[in-house]
């Protein structure tokens, strides 16, 4: 049985980050299952799924304790195996809004979703500047789970009328992953 850990790092933004983090890892015949990584203003962020043997983790954790030596700093939780059951009969949806910057975009959003049950599986923001203006154009996208209870009509509606309220674009679709249908 394997141990599951995840391991949050962070840096200054420079090559060589990931690399360091890979070796710590896999050197301790670790295994970085899922994860995510970027830049955010000049820090370099990455949050990561690791499985470990069990015998081999107070090893890893001490390793990875001492990448502060390189400036990264780096946390780590026990969690545990995904539940694939947890969301069955649940719809998978992507969702992508977008419109000009302003305060509050994805507090409402979020809030119904929170409202109405729906789990949020992943969501990334950012700001890009408009095509001709240059102005700063807010985009996110959202992996969501939505509950039988709900329907693609009425959750359609529903954001688009949070869409109007925000002065945003907010479209819905069935999420497709890998080349097959996740969901409905």
């Amino acid at each position: 049985m394997k141990e599951h850990l995840l391991v949050t790092a962070v840096g200054e933004d420079r090559p060589g980050i990931v690399s360091h983090l890979a070796e710590v890892i896999t050197r301790h015949g670790a295994n970085m299952e899922d994860s995510r990584m970027t830049v955010l203003g000049g820090e370099f962020a990455a949050i990561a799924l690791v499985t470990v043997s069990p015998d081999k983790l107070p090893e890893l954790l001490k390793d990875l304790e001492s990448l502060s030596k390189e400036k990264i700093q780096v946390n780590t939780k026990k969690t545990k195996a995904p539940d694939v059951s947890r969301f069955k009969g649940y719809a998978t949806f992507q969702i992508s809004v977008e419109g000009a910057d302003h305060e509050g975009i994805v507090h409402k959003i979020s809030s119904y979703l929170k409202n109405h049950q729906i789990n949020i599986q992943s969501m990334e923001t950012e700001l890009v500047p408009a095509p001709e203006t240059g102005t700063p154009l807010f985009c996110m996208n959202a992996i969501v789970s939505v509950p039988p209870s709900i329907d693609f009509k009425k959750l359609n509606q529903e954001l688009g009328a949070i869409g109007a309220e925000e002065a945003v674009e907010v479209d819905i679709a069935t999420y497709i992953e890998a080349g097959q249908e996740v969901g409905v």
